[in-house]
């Protein structure tokens, strides 16, 4: 069991108020190979093959929708194990906290690395309207168990700009919670949050008899 633990500041920084949309982000690892076997897995041999942002490979994550002008701050966790880098196209990314503390200076960049259990906060001004990919920069990280597109990979997606009959969420069922911006409104403390129940794995008890 994991999640984000968001500690809001006494005195937010000046740029931090002028902040319209939270977004957390949480990449992590799998290995297919384990996922639904009890007491497997957990160690450095095994083969991770699928990749994904708040446990959710693409296409089974969520766009993150916006409107021209928005300030969006990015909580960026290396939840899991390996380095990632987060590249959001369009847009350059402020990066104004690291590990929870403010950065003496903040600094800009277009991709930014993020190893086991680092923490960053990225501010992005919505200023480029369109369709925009963000991704997992590692090229493995964008596949599932090597096949592609997958892993690691959402879409910013600005108000008012048209679905094409191509794109692959025209008709996506949009849950807008899935990066927890609702959920922080909503006060101090645990909230629930469906899409991240998941399944029940039942465990078979013949097999731990006869162990």
């Amino acid at each position: 069991m994991w999640g984000p633990i968001i500690v809001d500041p006494i005195e937010p920084t000046a740029l931090e108020k002028t902040v319209t949309k939270d977004v957390i982000i949480m990449f992590s690892t799998w290995s297919s190979s384990h996922a639904n076997k009890f007491g497997e897995g957990g160690t450095p041999s095994d083969l991770v093959d699928y990749f994904s942002i708040n446990g959710r490979s693409f296409p089974s994550t969520q766009p993150i929708r916006v409107k021209k002008g928005d300030v969006v701050r990015y909580r960026l966790y290396g939840a899991g194990e390996g380095l990632h880098s987060f590249h959001p196209h369009g847009h350059d990314m402020l990066i104004t906290h690291k590990d929870g503390f403010p950065l003496a200076q903040p600094y800009e960049v277009d991709t930014l690395l993020i190893a086991p259990g680092e923490r960053y906060d990225a501010i992005v001004t919505m200023n480029n309207p369109g369709r925009w990919i963000a991704h997992d920069h590692f090229d493995t990280h964008v596949t599932n168990a090597g096949k592609y597109p997958g892993g690691a990979l959402l879409v910013t997606e600005y108000e008012g700009i048209l679905m094409d009959d191509w794109y692959v969420w025209k008709d996506k069922v949009y849950n807008d919670d899935f990066y927890f911006s609702e959920s922080m409104k909503k006060g101090y403390g645990m909230h629930e949050q469906s899409d991240f129940k998941g399944t029940p794995i039942k465990r078979d008890r013949r097999k731990r008899r006869s162990e």
